[in-house]
Order: C-alpha cells, then sequence, then structure tokens
C-alpha cells in the first residue's frame, strides 16, 4: 500500500506544466483582411468574432487589418504566453463617400489665386498675355493652374516692369509692382495641415525642419504652409521620403507602410 501511495505522488509530481498559448483575438467586423507580420492569415468572419490566431510565437509582432477603400489599421502586440486581444475601431474613409458626403477624399489640386497690388494704383496688369486693367487697390485674379505665370506691369511714363510668378496648388498669392522703384515682390498665403499613420504605428517623422516620434494612431501638425512640402519617415534604420501637397483649408492624410507588397505612401484628403 505504501508503495502505491509514493507512485501516485511520483506520476502527479511528473506531469510538465502547460505552457498557456499565444493566442491573439482580433475583434472586428466580419470581411477584414488580417496580416500577421506582413503575411495575410485569413479573413475576419462572425463566428469567431472576427478572426482568432492560435499559437502565436512569442514575442513582438504587427497586426494589421484592412478593409476595401478604407485606411488600413495596424498594431503593434507583445505577445508572451497568455491571450490577447485586438479590437479593431472605426476605419477612416480613403474614397469621397457615396452621395458626395464630406469625408477623406482625393482631390485634383485647386487652382491658385492672384491678388495684384500696384504703385501707383492705375495701371496695365498682362499675365500670360491676357490685359488686365487695374484701376482698383487690388485685382484678383483666380482660376491660376499650379505653375510659373509670365506677370508684367506698365504705365504710361513708366518703364514697363515684367517677371514670372509662381502659384502653388491651392495658394493665394500676394504680388506687387512698383513702377516707382522697379521692383516686384511676392507673398505666399495659405495653410493646410497634415496626418500622417504608419505601419508599423510606432515611427520616426521629419517633417518642416522637425523631428516627430509617432507613438499613437496618427500625428497631427498644424498650421502648414501651402505647397510641395517633403516628409521623411524612420522605422528600425529604414527610411521613407516623399513629396505631399498641402493644400489651403485641407487636411492631407498621408499613410506610411514598411510592410512588404504594401504602397509605401498614400494621400488622400478631407476639409479641415
Amino acid at each position: 500500500m505504501g508503495c502505491f501511495r509514493w507512485l501516485g505522488v511520483f506520476l502527479v509530481t511528473c506531469v510538465p506544466a502547460a505552457a498557456l498559448a499565444g493566442d491573439i483575438q482580433v475583434t472586428c467586423e466580419p470581411g477584414l483582411r488580417v496580416y500577421l507580420d506582413g503575411t495575410l492569415v485569413g479573413a475576419s468572419g462572425a463566428k469567431d468574432d472576427g478572426l482568432f490566431l492560435a499559437n502565436v510565437e512569442n514575442g513582438a509582432h504587427v497586426v494589421r487589418v484592412e478593409k476595401e477603400g478604407f485606411v488600413p489599421q495596424s498594431f503593434q502586440v507583445e505577445v508572451r504566453d497568455l491571450p490577447i486581444e485586438v479590437r479593431v475601431e472605426k476605419f477612416l474613409s480613403q474614397a469621397v463617400p457615396r452621395g458626395g458626403a464630406a469625408g477623406a477624399r482625393k482631390v485634383k489640386p485647386p487652382a491658385g489665386s492672384l491678388l495684384v497690388t500696384s504703385a501707383p494704383q492705375n495701371c496695365v496688369v498682362e499675365i500670360d498675355g491676357k490685359t488686365e486693367e487695374k484701376s482698383v487697390p487690388v485685382l484678383r485674379l483666380d482660376g491660376l493652374e499650379a505653375g510659373e505665370h509670365a506677370i508684367s506691369f506698365s504705365k504710361g511714363g513708366y518703364a514697363r516692369l515684367s517677371g514670372v510668378v509662381k502659384i502653388l496648388p491651392g495658394a493665394e498669392v500676394r504680388i506687387r509692382g512698383d513702377l516707382l522703384t522697379g521692383t516686384l515682390a511676392t507673398v505666399d498665403v495659405g495653410e493646410g495641415s497634415l496626418r500622417v499613420l504608419s505601419v508599423p504605428e510606432y515611427c520616426t517623422v521629419r517633417f518642416l525642419g522637425k523631428t516627430r516620434e509617432k507613438t499613437g494612431l496618427n500625428l497631427n501638425v498644424s498650421h502648414v504652409p501651402v505647397g510641395e512640402q517633403r516628409i521623411v519617415v524612420l522605422w528600425r534604420g529604414r527610411e521613407l521620403t516623399s513629396s505631399v501637397a498641402i493644400l489651403k483649408g485641407q487636411r492631407a492624410i498621408v499613410t506610411v507602410s514598411f510592410m512588404k507588397d504594401q504602397k509605401p505612401f498614400a494621400v488622400a484628403y478631407e476639409p479641415e
């Protein structure tokens, strides 16, 4: 009897401790594409309340969820034996919503405007060969395409004043033709803003001469001058660089991805 008692104790103490699985529950609506570290692992369904990833290797991983026509969502997770949950929030649209409702949308860079002042006030202004009689303090010219335009000022008794003015997309540019001193001066007017989304979520962004650490879902920069602006995004020694057009009164939504087989940069716009 004593031998059997010791045998029972021996069998119990020799049962190995079971490791808890490193599972990931991706909670989301059905029909979404789910990637793990850049590899498609399946589509979400109602049966699993999304998608259940079983026995995921311990360590750092990136879960990316895609919905057609919307900005993808990515999540950095750390698997340590115990199950974890990734809860997908509402997606941001990348296209114009049905019915023309306001929202994030791809737009053609709009035309710019030119505000013309002069000394003296009354003179003849010629832009791209088209003549305008200026008899008001400020002559406004709208609908100018982005790019360079030839402009000249003339008036009897003064030397003709000529030059080139550059119109940026959506910008309102002021130009002063001073026939008294023979000088031209321009000032760019207009601001927009920038929102950066990225995969992975955590990265470093260089923009407008400043370095910013992106530690959340998005990074927002306000009061950005209208025009082409350079953006650099860094992650684990890798660098992605591009130019983004900042439009007056618009928020440029830049989605950056370091994942394979995905577009590095995508840009959409929405009203501020």
